[in-house]
């Protein structure tokens, strides 16, 4: 597993040969020099109801890969939305708990856990992207394979819950063949 690389502990000269000697992604830096606050506040500032970044654009708020072209956001229950003020995000309708986002006024993200649990169960054409994202995660918030499990398995019946049981052991044991 990759680790994920602080932007503020080296030089933009050094960040740009660590990405051409192909020792880091620019895609998966993790960049400190905004909050997952103000990060959320930055795409979310225009909406009249409290929203929170989901999937591919929670991660970037976490600190990990880069902001969507098209960032992915739920409301907050008990407001539903078919459209956001910002024509730039997609409403995606998800059952939120309130232990699963954080959130400061109308601005928010969904937690690490919650995240990760979203990212693998995403359909396959995305899992390569999120498989990184995933690892990343867990790097950066340091979580256990057990976290994790136990996180899906208290969320209940959900849609592809045992393709994301799997695809946690595929990270965390990726020569394991079971």
């Amino acid at each position: 597993m990759e680790l994920a690389v602080n932007t503020f502990d080296y030089s933009p000269a050094e960040l740009s040969s660590f990405r051409l000697d192909g020792e880091i992604l620019s895609d998966f830096l993790v960049d400190s020099s905004l909050s997952w606050l103000e990060k959320s506040q930055s795409v979310l500032a225009q909406e009249t109801v409290p929203m929170v970044l989901t999937s591919f654009a929670a991660s970037w708020a976490l600190g990990v890969g880069k902001k969507p072209h098209r960032p992915t956001a739920t409301a907050v229950a008990p407001h539903r939305l078919r459209e956001a003020q910002n024509g730039e995000i997609c409403i995606e309708e998800r059952t939120l708990a309130s232990h699963h986002i954080w959130i400061e006024g109308h601005c928010g993200v969904t937690t690490p856990l919650r995240t990760i649990s979203d990212l693998l169960r995403c359909p396959v054409e995305n899992w390569f992207r999120s498989k990184r994202l995933v690892s990343e995660l867990i790097t950066v918030y340091q979580l256990s394979l057990e976290d994790i499990e136990i996180f899906i398995h208290e969320r209940g019946i959900i849609p592809h819950k045992q393709v994301a049981l799997s695809r946690t052991r595929e990270i965390f044991y990726p020569s394991d063949t079971r």
